[in-house]
């Protein structure tokens, strides 16, 4: 998947924003990954690996699902969300019901829904 969508810092800033006050009031501390100490080559390794699994994910929903784009997002909030606050969150039901609201309110939103908008037409479209 091409890293060309220029809004995914900001998708990413709007989502970890909506997360802040869930993750304070849960007690948990979100995982943010180190620059420190980790060679330049093994993040580029990380993203790669992270836009191949997102697109063989995206690859697997049928194009005539009527769905497809939502559900396309919905596969990158989770990835990116995983990448972030940490794999271990993988299997927990909250998580999910987390992914839900963020999505529910991007999507709400008109701001972020543009950007929305914009991360689907990419992510349907990105050749694979």
């Amino acid at each position: 998947m091409p890293s060309s969508i220029g809004s995914v810092s900001q998708l990413v800033a709007a989502i970890r924003s909506q997360l802040a006050p869930r993750v304070e009031l849960s007690g948990q501390k979100a995982a943010r990954p180190s620059a420190r100490g980790t060679p330049r080559r093994a993040g580029a390794s990380t993203r790669e690996r992270l836009e191949s699994s997102i697109g063989m994910r995206i690859n697997s929903i049928e194009r005539d699902d009527p769905q497809r784009g939502r559900k396309a997002f919905r596969i990158f909030l989770e990835s990116i969300l995983l990448s972030h606050l940490g794999e271990h969150l993988i299997n927990d039901p909250r998580f999910y019901q987390l992914v839900d609201d963020v999505q529910g309110t991007m999507e709400s939103d008109a701001e972020l829904g543009a950007m929305v908008d914009k991360a689907i037409a990419h992510l349907t479209t990105a050749p694979r």
